[in-house]
């Protein structure tokens, strides 16, 4: 199943207030250190929220614009929802439950070539729509119509493979090929250039006893700054109630991720936090440090209601605390930390420094969200419904349960000294029409678990056509600038640096950006310092919306 992403994206969370910059802002840290969006008159991109099914393999694509750095070798990877509905009447209609496609753009220095395959991930899932030329009855975290027969959710449950649609994110776990991932500790790997299946997998637990059962991952794998391990967690789960296990409640193991002689990849269990078995955490992903992993709890909770609509599994509880659970990579123990209640999906960074006094802080940034204690929507999901997105007559703005929320970039500062957990809201600083938002960063991947200053992140607004832009933040000088094109919607930068330099926004910055006049997809190529459009090249399809993406080397 592809199990959670919650709330996509700040922007389409509100940020009314009175610290909000608005796009007729006089004030002048607005109109000076802040990037500008306008985001007037853009004409919806049908072309990321639909089916999509052509398929090309490594094909030579040309710039349309600009010169290529000759430094860039290597490819970027991107997976997402690409097909709804096929035949049939059965439909899904919400973004993490489209069925995966991956997309690879390929640099050769050598050569100057830039090659493109686009290819739908060949789960069981895809497999048996294709057969059926319908989508099967399926888990699901959106609407699915028509809904579910009562035969058909015991089949499912008993009968079907388990759901592996694999559309949330993609890593280099292991040396076969490119991995893609969902929130359960499931994965396929795909041939690199070609992107044909290898294999699906499911890596053995190390400290898993025949009395647990595991379940929940964070789609998002960690590196540890120093060795470049991949890190994950699974959810254990004791049904033996501890008397053989000694498992005394449900626990967030982590691993790292590694890959054996024969080639298939294994873990090796770092240590655990055990919690409450009511307190169980949605956390899409975590922190690492040079000592420590971060897991951050926000308010996104689970409670297992239905093993089919899993969406109605996760639910906003404004009344419990936000938890930080530091572990020592070194002594194993746990310390916990909590905060104000926060909706927060993906880690900007964590890092370690010393204060004045000399004690250890570990300092982790999100894009954060809050909303009001009674929130509540069929699911959380609703808002990745893309009905709703295709709809010109509903706004977000509209959702008046949201008026309340806000969408910051938020520096949780925990003192490993003290026990103490601070919190910090930087300045808005987008200057854009209201309820824009901001998510999915990136960053130097050098600078990961280290010191940075520098994010890169998708600006938007669903109201106004979900125009989105790119913004470069400095964090440390707190400025930033911005980059807008009417009817050109960028999703999420992946930055990429410039090999030898040390300069932490040396580099570009990459993303696929569909036109929304043609619904034709080019891949942008800015400069990291100044966001100004280096290249543009062509890609010979429509490439829909992507959630995650990945830059492999060479």
């Amino acid at each position: 199943m592809a199990f959670v992403y919650l709330v996509l994206l700040c922007h389409l969370a509100l940020a009314k207030n009175e610290e909000t910059c608005s796009i007729d802002s006089a004030e002048s840290a607005c109109q000076t250190k802040y990037a500008q969006f306008d985001f007037q008159g853009w004409e919806f991109p049908l072309g990321l929220y639909s089916t999509q099914l052509d398929e090309v393999t490594d094909v030579e694509v040309a710039v349309k614009f600009g010169t290529v750095p000759d430094y860039l070798h290597g490819s970027l990877y991107r997976v997402g929802a690409g097909l709804y509905s096929l035949g049939g009447e059965r439909r899904v209609n919400n973004i993490i439950d489209g069925l995966a496609k991956l997309h690879r753009w390929s640099f050769d220095k050598e050569t100057g070539k830039i090659r493109v395959s686009s290819k739908f991930v060949r789960s069981s899932v895809y497999n048996r729509t294709m057969a059926a030329q319908e989508i099967p009855p399926i888990q699901h975290m959106g609407e699915i119509h028509p809904p579910l027969t009562a035969f058909e959710k015991l089949k499912i449950l008993f009968y079907d493979d388990k759901n592996d649609n694999t559309n949330i994110a993609v890593w280099d776990l292991g040396t076969l090929g490119v991995t893609t991932t969902t929130e359960q500790p499931l994965y396929i790997d795909s041939d690199k250039v070609t992107l044909d299946f290898i294999r699906k997998y499911i890596p053995p637990s190390d400290d898993k006893t025949i009395f647990e059962t595991e379940f929940l991952s964070a789609s998002h794998f960690n590196k540890h700054p120093t060795t470049g391990i991949s890190i994950n967690y699974k959810i254990h789960v004791a049904f033996d109630k501890g008397i053989f296990s000694g498992k005394t409640g449900p626990a967030y193991h982590f691993y790292e991720y590694h890959t054996n002689s024969d080639g298939d990849v294994v873990t090796k269990s770092l240590g655990h936090v055990t919690v409450a078995a009511d307190d169980l955490r949605i956390v899409h992903s975590f922190g690492v440090s040079e000592h420590f992993i971060i897991l951050p709890r926000f308010n996104m909770c689970f409670k297992w209601n239905s093993p089919i609509d899993i969406g109605s599994n996760i639910y906003w509880d404004a009344r419990k605390p936000a938890v930080f659970d530091v572990l020592s990579l070194e002594t194993k123990k746990v310390q916990t930390f909590k905060f104000t209640a926060y909706d927060g999906q993906h880690i900007i960074n964590s890092f370690e420094r010393h204060n004045s006094k000399g004690e250890l802080e570990i300092v982790v940034d999100f894009p954060t969200r809050v909303y009001p204690v009674d929130f509540h929507e069929e699911t959380v999901y609703d808002v990745l419904n893309v009905d709703r997105y295709k709809d010109p007559n509903w706004k977000i703005s509209d959702q008046t349960i949201r008026v309340n929320a806000r969408c910051r970039i938020t520096r949780f500062i925990l003192n490993t000294a003290t026990g103490e957990g601070i919190e910090k809201d930087f300045p808005v600083m987008w200057n854009a029409p209201a309820d824009s938002g901001i998510e999915f960063p990136t960053i130097h991947p050098d600078f990961r678990g280290r010191p940075y200053c520098f994010a890169y992140l998708q600006v938007s607004n669903k109201d106004f056509s979900g125009a989105a832009g790119i913004i470069k933040l400095d964090l440390c000088k707190e400025e930033s600038i911005g980059w807008e094109e009417k009817n050109k919607f960028p999703v999420e930068p992946i930055f990429v640096p410039k090999p030898g330099s040390s300069d932490e926004d040396d580099g570009v910055v990459l993303s696929p950006v569909l036109d929304s006049v043609d619904n034709s997809t080019s891949l942008y190529i800015w400069s990291a310092k100044n966001l100004e459009v280096l290249a543009i090249v062509e890609t010979p399809i429509t490439v829909p919306f992507t959630l995650h993406g990945l830059w492999f080397d060479g």
